[in-house]
């Protein structure tokens, strides 16, 4: 799992890619570590390079959810492939984590933009100012 991670206002923002199983655990808790000190209300979790994800995904993400919602601070997951959001909503994870499947045509929503999404094309032109997550 290659992650990377970046900042939109006070929105921690990660780009995942591989495999999301316990292989994944290192390297997003490390980028969200690294968000430590700085004000953030929001994770987004770019899912779009996800191949896969299986049962130990599941639990990561589920505990992750956990452990920011008692910090106060939102997980949303947007743009999984449609076999990782299928099994998202077999598990009802897409109950309490929102799932988001955004279109570069419909960027300027209004509705996208209330949810925290609406900056994700301008977060893949400036991905240079990413920095990569080493698992």
């Amino acid at each position: 799992m290659l992650v990377r991670a970046g900042w939109e206002n006070e929105t921690r923002v990660l780009i995942l890619s591989g495999r999301f199983d316990k292989s994944a655990r290192v390297p997003v808790e490390r980028a969200l570590a690294a968000g430590e000190g700085r004000p953030w209300k929001q994770v987004v979790m770019d899912f779009s390079r996800v191949s896969s994800m299986d049962s130990a995904g599941i639990g990561k993400l589920l505990l992750l959810y956990h452990s920011l919602r008692k910090k106060g601070v939102a997980l949303t997951v947007i743009n999984p492939k449609p076999s990782v959001e299928g099994l998202l909503h077999l598990v009802s994870l897409a109950t309490i984590i929102p799932i988001i499947q955004e279109k570069p045509e419909v960027r300027s929503v209004p509705d996208l933009r209330e949810r925290g999404v609406g900056f994700y094309l301008k977060l893949q032109r400036s991905e240079p100012e990413m920095e990569m997550i080493e698992p």
